[in-house]
């Protein structure tokens, strides 16, 4: 079978397949669930929906055509939960009033949290430097003001996410969360400058005495560990020092690092560990590093077999409403100064890389 063909065989697959099982559930009531009830607590599996960069231009407060559809298709897919990898909205410009931040979250609430939130599905964040940037200057933070309104929209609207809390004096910035079956560490990364308080925080909170042992173990923050996508690769838009924060990861055991920024859809390995890039679920779309590929707006579907620690994740094309072949991509992602990223499967089990 030539290239062209089996990559139009493959993508029959998994439409079959997405088809049979992921849009199995697209028909499924869409009434308010409360978080603790039976439907969302179950043990057998889970169900994640992954977006990130679903802002516009500064100072924007709607959203894109493809953020919309991709929210009608989460609304059908009835994820557990929805985790969003920053760049909510579209701020880090200092002249942006206290009035127009407040509208651009307001825009939020209104095409992307309240509609998740009346089906039932919890929205978690992580920020990202267009919703509150983490640098500094002289001591204190450049974006303020950005940080200050985040803060607020989040802990009004933490209602829902309150059961779930294991630590959250830094909420929305940093926090973990567990669900049975999940344990989630949130890390600041809305810079490339995630400093030793925090890196001692990510092991601390690794090592929580909340956590299962066989509890799937996410860590979400904005930017990445390497980089992925042109015009990224340079210092400021990966975190600093990745080498260090890559090896307590390890040795804490996470299963996925989840990360936006580089509007680049690449599930990949490096550093010892499982990295997925998300794309922009909004405007955006960049090339990945090496290739002719830009990767278009999507989310991504995870789907988590309890029992078999089996994973699969599905990613959606916003423009085709297809799932994207992960054979498009190329093999590897090197560019120098940054850690190689190589692709890796789509389906995998929960553990160490080295288990």
């Amino acid at each position: 079978m030539n290239p062209t063909g089996r990559r139009t065989f493959l993508r029959l697959i998994a439409g079959a397949a997405l088809s049979g099982g992921i849009l199995d559930s697209l028909s499924r009531k869409t009434g308010s669930q409360q978080l603790g009830s039976a439907s969302t607590q179950t043990l057998d599996g889970l169900k994640l929906g992954l977006i990130s960069d679903l802002n516009g231009s500064y100072g924007s407060t709607s959203y894109s055509r493809a953020v919309e559809r991709g929210v009608a298709l989460l609304l059908r897919q009835q994820p557990d939960l929805v985790l969003c990898a920053g760049d909510m909205v579209a701020g880090q410009k200092r002249s942006l009033t206290n009035s127009l931040l407040k509208a651009m979250w307001a825009g939020l609430e209104q095409t992307v949290r309240a509609p998740l939130q009346q089906a039932g599905i919890p929205l978690l964040p992580a920020i990202g430097n267009h919703d509150g940037s983490s640098q500094k200057d002289q001591g204190g933070w450049i974006y303020g003001r950005e940080r200050q309104q985040a803060g607020l929209f989040w802990h009004e609207n933490r209602g829902d996410l309150q059961s779930g809390f294991i630590q959250s004096e830094r909420f929305p910035f940093q926090y973990v969360w567990r669900r049975p079956g999940l344990f989630l560490v949130v890390i600041d990364a809305s810079s490339a400058n995630v400093d030793s308080s925090q890196r001692r925080w990510i092991e601390a909170a690794l090592n929580c005495t909340d956590r299962q042992p066989d509890d799937l173990c996410l860590v979400m923050g904005h930017l990445p560990l390497t980089a992925f996508s042109e015009g990224r690769a340079r210092s400021g838009e990966c975190i600093a020092n990745p080498q260090e924060l890559a090896g307590l990861m390890r040795r804490g055991g996470v299963d996925l690092v989840i990360s936006g920024h580089h509007h680049a859809w690449y599930p990949s390995e490096s550093l010892g560990l499982r990295l997925l890039s998300l794309g922009a679920m909004g405007s955006g779309p960049r090339r990945i590093i090496g290739s002719s590929v830009t990767s278009p707006p999507s989310l991504t579907l995870l789907e988590w077999s309890r029992p078999s620690k089996l994973i699969r994740e599905t990613t959606i094309d916003l423009n085709t409403m297809q799932p994207m072949d992960s054979d498009d991509l190329p093999a590897q992602v090197s560019v120098s100064g940054f850690p190689v990223a190589r692709r890796r499967s789509l389906q995998w089990q929960s553990g160490s890389l080295n288990d």
